[in-house]
């Protein structure tokens, strides 16, 4: 939601102004002049918005497709927020074949209706099973962790990968139950200390018929728009005062991808590859903060205008979420990564390598923020 996001705090007088803006630039997607003019190839050719919508990508050929994954009969995956959006809809693709799915999710009551849906979809009796698991609390991501390493060991059953999809985006300033910033606590130290707690099944998974294990990182184009100084320090996360929705946003996803680039290396020839994602501007629930931004920034008519004719349709400028999900399927089950052990790199839509920001490019700050994770998670 990286170009959403932007165009929703540019700075415009009024909010008719910024309505009649949008108009135009709505105008040029859907009569076909933004392509004639060269716009999307122009915003295609820019790493930070290569394929942020399906109008941007048209031309290009994807990187993965559904006919391209594998027989996955025997592997388990996890997926976080695997009830709703992206994590839905990579949860039943992953299902389609074959694969068993724990859907890690906040809420029980909300996901078995959609592992149910997932199940009868697919054919697959195994397809989807809940597992709760809230990522703004560390006593809940490990009570999870010690609940899943009891069914792996009672079932025999390795993990093959790990999706860490959920998370949250733009809300006003909270803490999570552990202290910490919600965007970086639930995005980056939630997902941190659960792949850290999951990681001896993974290297289990990497010794086994397979030879390899997977984590995929879903990050975001956001992360080229974090804070200043990349990560702020500690003790900077949980000002208020100075708390930018936006950039907040931006640094949890720059700490996506930090992670999973030091994760990467320090797996070394385990067997277990680590690549971040961003899928895209996609139809999703994960949005439903911005609508408050908008109506802040813009006003209400600006908002109903925008869900009317533009929000809800991915036909209109996002990407829908069945497609979105190609790029960390891609990362997550491809020939291409797991046969050929691609590991520490970074993707957009539909699986092309991309450039991330310099900031993602620091390892003094990559191995600075394992440390400060470490040692937060260690305290609590």
């Amino acid at each position: 939601m990286g170009l959403a996001r932007r165009v929703v705090c540019c700075s415009l007088t009024t909010a008719s102004a910024a309505v009649a803006l949008l108009a135009v630039c709505i105008g040029l997607l859907m009569s076909g002049a933004a392509s004639q003019l060269g716009l999307w190839t122009a915003l295609d050719g820019k790493d930070e918005l290569k394929g942020i919508i399906p109008a941007s990508h048209a031309g290009k050929p994807w990187g993965f497709s559904l006919a391209q994954m594998p027989d996955l009969e025997g592997e388990l995956f996890v997926v976080t927020g695997g009830n709703i959006g992206l994590g839905y809809w990579t949860a039943r693709h992953l299902a389609s074949r074959q694969a068993a799915v724990v859907l890690a999710c906040r809420s029980l009551d909300r996901c078995e209706p959609a592992a149910a849906e997932i199940r009868a979809e697919t054919g697959n009796p195994h397809g989807a099973v809940c597992m709760e698991m809230d990522l703004a609390s560390f006593a809940s991501v490990r009570s999870f962790a010690r609940s899943f390493s009891e069914m792996a060991e009672q079932t025999g059953v390795v993990i093959s990968g790990l999706i860490l999809n959920a998370g949250v985006m733009v809300p006003p300033f909270g803490l999570t139950e552990d202290g910490l910033e919600t965007q970086i606590g639930v995005n980056h130290f939630g997902h941190f200390l659960l792949a850290s707690l999951l990681r001896p099944s993974l290297e289990a998974a990497a010794a086994s018929r397979l030879g390899v294990a997977t984590v995929v990182v879903v990050s975001s184009n956001a992360h080229y728009n974090s804070y200043d100084e990349g990560i702020r320090p500690l003790e900077e996360l949980n000002n208020e005062a100075s708390y930018d929705r936006g950039k907040a946003y931006g640094q949890s996803k720059l700490a996506n991808v930090l992670f999973a680039q030091e994760l990467a290396e320090r797996a070394g020839p385990s067997g277990i590859l680590v690549n971040a994602v961003h899928p895209g501007a996609v139809e999703t629930n994960l949005g439903r903060n911005l609508e408050s931004a908008i109506q802040a920034t813009l006003g209400g008519a600006a908002l109903d205008w925008l869900k009317q004719h533009v929000l809800p349709t991915s036909e209109r400028g996002l990407w829908h979420p069945k497609d979105a999900s190609l790029t960390a399927l891609y990362a997550a089950v491809s020939d291409e990564v797991r046969k050929g052990k691609v590991t520490g790199k970074y993707f957009h839509p539909i699986a092309r390598p991309t450039t991330p920001h310099a900031h993602a490019r620091n390892g003094t700050l990559q191995n600075w923020l394992w440390g400060v994770t470490e040692d937060y998670l260690a305290a609590h």
